[in-house]
Order: structure tokens, then C-alpha cells, then sequence
């Protein structure tokens, strides 16, 4: 079993056309019927099946799907890791963040390229709910993320890098009909927000609207930050998120308010972990606490 055979027997699955694979490879159609027997051969068991009027995946098939696509993303990586040593890039961090923290994340990567160009950097942008998981599984070295998402007594130290805010997310065509002193002209618009999973941020939105009497009437979910942008761009819904968003999807129909209060409040920080070494791992936790002075509590 080899990434070729794998990388195949993937398009294969997306395509559902032995025809249209082997254009995307260029190679013959006999040849990539040849390559998947020899894997069926190795796995031993058929994994795609094949009528003159349909190609499909076996259950075994659909089954090892995700098994083979993770082996061909771990092999890139590997191969990638490796191609960087050979080069000069011995050091390695993991970087997880918000969107709506990705600016102070470029900002502090600017500054690392500057003095450490050979140090290979992993950046994921991920979601709150992925950004907890993350924290608890400690699968990356450094986050930049809300502060109510790194628990005290969590083995992680913070650094505050923005005080930020959330804001009230509009479609232009009704700014109008808005006004934050009255919130019975918010509630009377349907509202879009990220999914429930996210507690951090749906529990905000509850506590503002609460603080104000209004009712949300949320008629969708999104699993993505940007794609509550994007909705509300469309005119489907109004929306609470980070302020900091509003600048990162610029979207021509969206106007954002920004949200005075305490519960509008939406603290943005650096985590790391003290007991993690290495070379390239304090070289940019310095450069970071560098960038972001302590404040006064």
C-alpha cells in the first residue's frame, strides 16, 4: 500500500469515475484499475465496486475512506517536516487560534520572521469549541483565543493581547430600524448565530440580550464565525459576534454597532504553557509577551 495507491483510491471515492481519475493523474484507466486491485490485494477486501452503470464504494470501502485520507495528510506532513530540516528549519511551533484573534497572531509571526526565519510555524484557525478541545488535548504549543476559554488552574499562563468587544452585526438595508438604546428593534429581526457548542460566545449573546430584554429569535446556525458574516450580509438574520470580525470579513452590506457594557466585553489573549521547552518555543513566547506588555490589573 503506497500514498499513489491511496491518492487514487481518494479521487476515486470524490469522482466516482475511473475515467475522470486517471485524467486527473494522467495515466491510463487501465492502470488505475490495476493500482486499486493491488490495494483490494493488500487490504484484502474489495473496496470499490464497479457496474457498467455505477461506480460506488464497497462498506469496507466507505469504512477505510477516512483511515486513508488521514494516512496521505500524515504522510504530507511528514515529508513536509522533513524537506524543512534538510533546509535549515529545525524548529517547529503549533499555533491555534481564533479568527477573530488572527491579527495579533500575524502581527507576532511578522516579528518571528524578522529574527527567525528558519523556525517552521503550524497555524490552525479554529473555532471556540475546537479551541477547548485543543486546550484540554494540548495538541498545540501556543493559543491565541478569548479569555474564558483557558480555565484557571489549567496549566496554561495568559497574556491579555486585546480588550476586545462584541458588536451587533446588521444587514445595511435595515440599519434604519436599529437603535442599541431600544433592543425591541433588535428583537423584532431574526437573528443567525454560531452553534450552540460554542458556549462561551452563544452564552454572551444570551446574557446581552437578556441585560436588555430582548428575545433572540435565532433561525439559524453556522459552524463558522465567517459563515454568520456572510448571512448576515445576505439580509437573513442580524448576529452578536467578536467586533474584531467585522474587520476581518469586510462584507459590503454589513454594518456593525459596537455593544457598550460590562457583558459586551470579550477579552482576548495569549496562552502558553510553562512547563513546554524548546528553543523555538521560547523564542516565540518572547517575542510575543515583547509585543503584548503586561498590564496592570
Amino acid at each position: 500500500m503506497d500514498d499513489f495507491q491511496l491518492k487514487l483510491f481518494a479521487s476515486i471515492a470524490r469522482t466516482r469515475n475511473f475515467s475522470r481519475t486517471a485524467e486527473e493523474y494522467f495515466i491510463t484507466q487501465p492502470a488505475v484499475t490495476h493500482q486499486i486491485k493491488k490495494l483490494e490485494a493488500q487490504i484484502g477486501s474489495k473496496l470499490i465496486k464497479r457496474t457498467s452503470h455505477e461506480v460506488s464504494l464497497t462498506p469496507e470501502g466507505q469504512d477505510f475512506l477516512p483511515y486513508a485520507i488521514q494516512i496521505l495528510e500524515l504522510s504530507s506532513i511528514a515529508v513536509n517536516r522533513v524537506m524543512n530540516i534538510a533546509e535549515g528549519r529545525v524548529g517547529r511551533i503549533r499555533i491555534a487560534t481564533l479568527s477573530a484573534t488572527s491579527y495579533h497572531v500575524c502581527e507576532s509571526l511578522i516579528a518571528l520572521h524578522d529574527k527567525y526565519p528558519n523556525i517552521q510555524v503550524d497555524v490552525d484557525i479554529l473555532e471556540g469549541p475546537e479551541i477547548i478541545m485543543s486546550l484540554q488535548q494540548q495538541r498545540h504549543d501556543f493559543y491565541f483565543t478569548g479569555k474564558p476559554s483557558v480555565p484557571q488552574g489549567s496549566g496554561y499562563s495568559t497574556r491579555l493581547v486585546q480588550n476586545g468587544t462584541l458588536s451587533l452585526f446588521v444587514n445595511k438595508a435595515i440599519v434604519d430600524s436599529i437603535d442599541l438604546d431600544d433592543w425591541s428593534t433588535i428583537g423584532m429581526h431574526p437573528f443567525v448565530s454560531v452553534r450552540k457548542s460554542d458556549i462561551i460566545l452563544t452564552n454572551k449573546v444570551e446574557e446581552i440580550c437578556r441585560n436588555r430584554n430582548c428575545v433572540p429569535h435565532i433561525i439559524n446556525y453556522y459552524n463558522r464565525a465567517e459563515s454568520v458574516v456572510l448571512s448576515v450580509n445576505s439580509g437573513i438574520g442580524v448576529a452578536i459576534l467578536p467586533s474584531e470580525l467585522g474587520r476581518l470579513y469586510q462584507r459590503p452590506n454589513v454594518v456593525t454597532f459596537l455593544i457598550e457594557g460590562d457583558d459586551a466585553q470579550n477579552p482576548l489573549v495569549f496562552a502558553w504553557r510553562e512547563d513546554a521547552e524548546s528553543t523555538a518555543y521560547n523564542l516565540f513566547r518572547d517575542i510575543v509577551l515583547s509585543i503584548f506588555p503586561a498590564t496592570p490589573d
